[in-house]
């Protein structure tokens, strides 16, 4: 019986490191695409390239909270931290665009990016397994 008890001790660590590693994979991925289809349009590095789209209003106001406002969270870019703060407008569960996603910029998405640029589990030079990217602000 305990020999039984161990082996599905095992396999569960397994299945929880690999969900785990896939949510891990799947993320960089969306990260990535959204850095490639803000530099499509604006010149330099990552944390450019999102911020010229965040202020952009040609773009959809459903577009800049995705590709912009969460991927700049998820690359912790200081640099829009003062952007960010000028548009939150302390609604961290985001009742005020709850419903208008195409009109008004995710609140609860700015909430969760200034967050992840604020805070840091391992510190802000150190790679932050949990769920932060600032590698990838190349």
């Amino acid at each position: 019986m305990k020999r039984i008890l161990f082996i599905v001790g095992i396999c569960l660590a397994i299945l929880f490191f690999s969900f785990f590693l896939a949510g891990r994979i799947m993320c960089g991925i969306g990260i990535r695409e959204r850095i490639n289809i803000a530099k499509k349009h604006y010149p330099g590095k990552a944390e450019d390239a999102l911020i010229a789209y965040l202020a952009d209003t040609n773009n959809s106001s459903q577009k800049r909270s995705d590709v912009a406002i969460w991927t700049l969270g998820q690359i912790r870019s200081r640099k829009a931290l003062p952007i960010l703060n000028g548009l939150y407008k302390n609604d961290p569960l985001g009742m005020t665009c709850k419903g208008h996603h195409n009109t008004v910029l995710c609140q609860y998405e700015i909430h969760k990016a200034k967050v992840s640029i604020e805070h840091s589990w391992l510190g802000a030079k150190e790679k932050n397994w949990f769920g932060s990217w600032p590698e990838l602000n190349k």
